[in-house]
């Protein structure tokens, strides 16, 4: 090979490397927060490790996807590679862990989610204990290191924890009575985001029949929640299940929605073609 090959395979590959870098670097979706503030997520829960799956939902459009460790045996390793995934479709991940453990926190984490949802949370205390851990100092008193995915694996700019701290998102659930008791407390924790309304939890702990909260029973307390978390200054998050449930979420601005889930999602389109199934084969006898 000439001098002159030589010094142009040399510069066409580091062309073609600096532009497979960036665009990995760019994969990723713009930091979750930026777009919560920009107006209303719809995201939906993801129970199935599938890569197809969360192509799907990506092709489809939704915006993030909350991966459910509290209802499914999935396990961090998969988690990971669901959050990667995602990436690559445009949506940010939140990982609802199993529990609100120091472990689990990190964990989702460090493996490159936006943040971090924990579900049966019961006190202002608890609230601050979680975003310590989700938090680096001086913020919190999450472990550092560079070994990870969330850090680029060694890839890593100098503001990194900085830029963690601030892109983070923290969502707990309001789904115990003790929590819709001392909601203003829990609002008022600093570094907590999005507080979550669970209907079928909380309608269970209230003692309330349905979770019907546009007309129903709990439609009181949902508005009641609603209302403390404007006045905090904290935004809002709902589980919505039909148009006229995502209209109200809608209507009362709230940017935190999550639209039932895969395996719900899939159920439905099953059911709808098993029921066209039975309607054709109905007029097929009919006819013959």
């Amino acid at each position: 090979m000439s001098c002159i090959m030589r010094k142009w395979w040399a510069t066409s590959r580091c062309i073609i490397w600096m532009c497979l870098h960036r665009r990995g670097m760019n994969m990723r979706p713009e930091p979750f927060k930026k777009r919560l503030a920009a107006g209303s997520q719809v995201g939906t829960f993801v129970k199935i490790d599938s890569p197809e799956v969360i192509e799907l939902l990506g092709l489809a459009g939704f915006d993030f996807i909350v991966i459910d460790m509290e209802h499914t045996t999935l396990d961090f390793a998969q988690v990971e590679r669901m959050v990667r995934v995602a990436d690559l479709h445009g949506m940010n991940s939140i990982v609802r862990v199993p529990d609100a453990s120091r472990m689990s926190i990190l964990r989702a984490m460090d493996l490159g989610s936006a943040g971090v949802q924990v579900p049966q949370v019961y006190s202002a205390d608890e609230v601050r204990d979680i975003v310590d851990k989700a938090k680096y100092p001086p913020q919190g008193s999450r472990g550092l290191t560079y070994a990870h995915r969330a850090a680029g694996f060694g890839h890593t700019p100098l503001n990194y924890t900085a830029d963690q701290n601030e892109a983070t998102t923290v969502v707990v659930h309001v789904e115990t009575e003790n929590a819709y008791v001392q909601l203003r407390e829990l609002c008022a924790v600093k570094g907590l985001d999005v507080v979550f309304i669970g209907p079928l939890d909380l309608s269970v702990c209230l003692g309330i029949t349905g979770t019907d909260y546009i007309q129903g029973e709990l439609a009181a307390p949902v508005r009641s929640i609603l209302d403390t978390c404007r006045t905090a200054g904290k935004m809002a998050g709902i589980a919505v299940a039909n148009a006229a449930q995502y209209k109200f979420a809608l209507e009362q601005r709230i940017p935190y929605i999550v639209w039932a889930s895969d395996v719900a999602i899939f159920k439905q389109a099953l059911d709808g073609m098993m029921q066209t199934k039975h309607k054709v084969e109905l007029e097929y006898t009919e006819e013959n």
